[in-house]
């Protein structure tokens, strides 16, 4: 080959070879200018730029009817740009000025500003006039931008739904958290253009990006039959409420559901707090007892026991059923609360009188396998799925080990523990014709222009019972109230159907001597109900029928009239008259019953004659071997006392409990443990 030929492959391979480099250079200059110069430009313009957020106003939160429960007013956040403030060489004067107007530490201040950082927050939520006072000052790196901080204008109303947010405006409890991502808005931005060294160019460019605000969310709760239920859990608080002779509970819930929708028109729980200022109360004020605490229900839960025997045909309303006075289960006798029982008497009857004996009757009827799938069914021993955090799920006994006198106590509300929200649901399921509905707390999520955005829809979670059970237990219900043990939530004009329940509180796995958990719930109008209140008051001496069916009365009467819902034609206008031994005295004081462990029988006798209390004996001996209720305990005054007798003092081997329904009111009393004694005189 020619040297001549060799020299053009040569000059022709490297022309391809730069050829081929500039066109690869061509396409990648391609790819960063068209491809990626949108995002190149935007690094450039994060190094260029800075942004002083601004922060959007927090979505509302309303009630049913649009009233404000909360809502976020304008403030104002200084700020620093701690590459200015070095720069400007008046560190200390700057933090000396600033302490000075925002009354905070200089040296804390001179810290802040002088952090190696873009940006930083010297003072959140100041008073329009201190903000203006800093920006006349015109420090070198110091400013201000719009901020806004939660207002709740009602205080403490409905302060567990509704909940708090925190300083940054991030919500922390109640709805306030748990809708958080749709009351929290887009942030803006002030966006400044600033040199390598971080200082602010001088005539620089400068955007604002306007912050979006949050939606609203409107609640299911009424603003109007919360302020109800919430005045009555005051008096009760107070020892003010009806039959309470001011004694003081520790705490009381009332709640109020549309049983039609699930819709929760009023959760009112006490001891509560102001969400403005929730740091100054106790975190034990926070806590949502009707959500979080479980209890057990008395004889509220035989409204279960009877739908689930009805549905199962396991008993006919007009059937007999004769109480001797208790009920024999695996050799042990369980009382009745009235002394010899009630006799014959037909299962509305039972249901009326609270017959302990009947109760476990059906209990016994239904069987184990058939009485935990109703247990199931109305959602016992599972969340309800209430929008709340915290939700407690309830303890079932366990099935494997359950015997037929589990099964016994079971049936009239002692064993198992629920919330008061799992009673409320479980209740108006059999209100409104066997569904059971998931209980609701958002109605609906509106945008700022007004839009919905999220629609209200009912949940139905499962029929539990046909409709005919349900119209056959409200009728018996409402007898209850009219003829029986529920009559201190009888409305004149309004058809009302309820059930009253006592528990005595369980510590540490054994029943607290004095100490009950008085409850009442209630639907109306009975044969179309619009309603269903559930009232809980926890640690008094008193019974369900005493103190927790007037405020459940109360405020249906007040819901009621406020809802439009007019007397119905036809409704009694006074109860009936009651069974036999279903008078109602006048509920005493309350009064403490003294020790007589040890004393012999005649002696403790007349200790307690003389203290007002009625004595009743166990066993055979000249001497105490033990009392219920204890010594010093807090009780209904002439509340019966029973003395186990012996040979000599000493403490018995075995644990008892039993539950006396003194006329319309109900009550536990116990000693540690859970099984109940075959001779004790009084049954749930």
């Amino acid at each position: 080959m020619s040297p001549f030929v060799l020299m053009r492959k040569r000059i022709a391979f490297l022309f391809f070879c730069v050829s081929a480099f500039l066109l690869v250079l061509i396409v990648r200059l391609a790819v960063v200018q068209l491809g990626q110069g949108p995002f190149l430009s935007d690094i450039a313009d994060d190094y260029h730029f800075r942004g002083v957020p601004v922060a959007p106003k927090r979505g509302n939160i309303e009630d049913r009817n649009g009233s404000m429960l909360a809502m976020s007013v304008s403030s104002e956040t200084v700020y620093a740009v701690p590459a200015e403030v070095r720069q400007s060489g008046r560190t200390r004067e700057i933090a000396d000025t600033l302490a000075q107007i925002l009354n905070k530490p200089a040296a804390d201040i001179e810290q802040r500003i002088t952090k190696r950082s873009a940006l930083e927050y010297v003072q959140k939520r100041v008073t329009p006039e201190v903000a203006a006072q800093v920006r006349a000052l015109k420090l070198p790196g110091i400013g201000t931008t719009e901020d806004s901080q939660r207002y709740y204008p009602n205080g403490s109303l409905a302060a567990h739904i509704i909940g708090f947010a925190g300083i940054d405006n991030q919500g922390l409890e109640g709805i306030e958290l748990t809708r958080d991502e749709a009351m929290r808005g887009t942030p803006g931005s002030i966006l400044r253009e600033f040199g390598a060294n971080g200082i602010q160019l001088p005539e620089a460019e400068q955007l604002y990006l306007a912050p979006k605000q949050g939606n609203t969310v409107r609640l299911t709760i009424d603003k109007n039959i919360q302020a109800f239920a919430e005045r009555e859990l005051q008096k009760i608080m107070t020892g003010q409420g009806t039959n309470m002779n001011g004694q003081i509970p520790k705490s009381a819930s009332i709640l109020v559901m549309d049983p039609n929708t699930g819709e929760m028109l009023a959760l009112a729980t006490l001891p509560t707090f102001d969400p403005n200022n929730y740091q100054e109360f106790d975190m034990s004020t926070r806590r949502n007892i009707a959500i979080q605490n479980g209890y057990e229900p008395g004889s509220t839960f035989k409204i279960i026991t009877l739908a689930a025997a009805l549905e199962e045909k396991k008993i006919r309303p007009e059937e007999h059923f004769f109480d001797r006075g208790f009920y024999t289960v695996l050799g042990k006798n369980v009382r009745c609360w009235k002394a010899g029982g009630h006799g014959d008497q037909s299962f509305i009857q039972v249901a009326e009188n609270s017959c302990n004996p009947g109760f476990i009757e059906m209990g016994q009827r239904l069987g184990m396998d058939k009485f935990y799938k109703y247990l199931k069914d109305f959602g016992f021993g599972q969340k309800t799925g209430i929008e709340m955090s915290g939700e407690a799920v309830g303890i079932l006994a366990n099935k494997k080990r359950a015997t037929a006198l589990d099964l016994a106590t079971m049936s009239i509300g002692q064993t198992n523990n629920v919330t008061a929200i799992q009673l409320l649901t479980a209740v108006a399921a059999v209100a409104n014709g066997g569904t059971l509905m998931k209980p609701q707390l958002v109605k609906e999520i509106v945008s700022p222009s007004g839009d919905v955005v999220v629609p209200f829809k009912k949940e139905e979670v499962r029929r539990v019972i046909s409709e005919s059970t349900s119209k056959l237990e409200r009728e018996i219900l409402e007898s209850v109230v009219t003829n029986g043990t529920g009559r201190r939530a009888f409305l004149p004009g309004y058809r009302v159907a309820g059930k009253t329940g006592t528990a005595q509180k369980v510590a540490n796995g054994q029943y607290v001597q004095g100490e009950y958990i008085a409850s009442f719930v209630g639907f109306a109008p009975a044969d179309n109900p619009r309603l269903v209140v559930l009232s809980v008051i926890d640690g008094v001496p008193f019974y369900g029928g005493a103190v927790a069916a007037p405020p459940v009365q109360a405020v249906l009467l007040d819901s009621l009239k406020y809802l439009g819902v007019k007397p119905q034609a036809g409704a009694p206008l006074t109860p009936g008259k009651p069974m036999p031994g279903l008078e109602f005295p006048p509920v005493k004081k309350a009064a403490t019953v003294p020790s007589v462990l040890g004393l012999p029988v005649a002696e403790a006798q007349q200790a307690l004659t003389k203290a007002g209390f009625k004595v009743l004996t166990e066993g055979e001996g000249g001497y105490i071997l033990d009392q219920i209720p204890r010594g010093e305990a807090t009780v209904e005054e002439g509340s019966s006392v029973l003395l186990y007798l012996g040979q000599e003092a000493g403490a018995p081997a075995m644990a008892n409990w039993w539950e006396e329904e003194d006329e319309d009111i109900e009550a536990i009393l116990s000693m540690p443990g859970r099984v109940p004694i075959e001779s004790s005189p009084l049954g749930q």
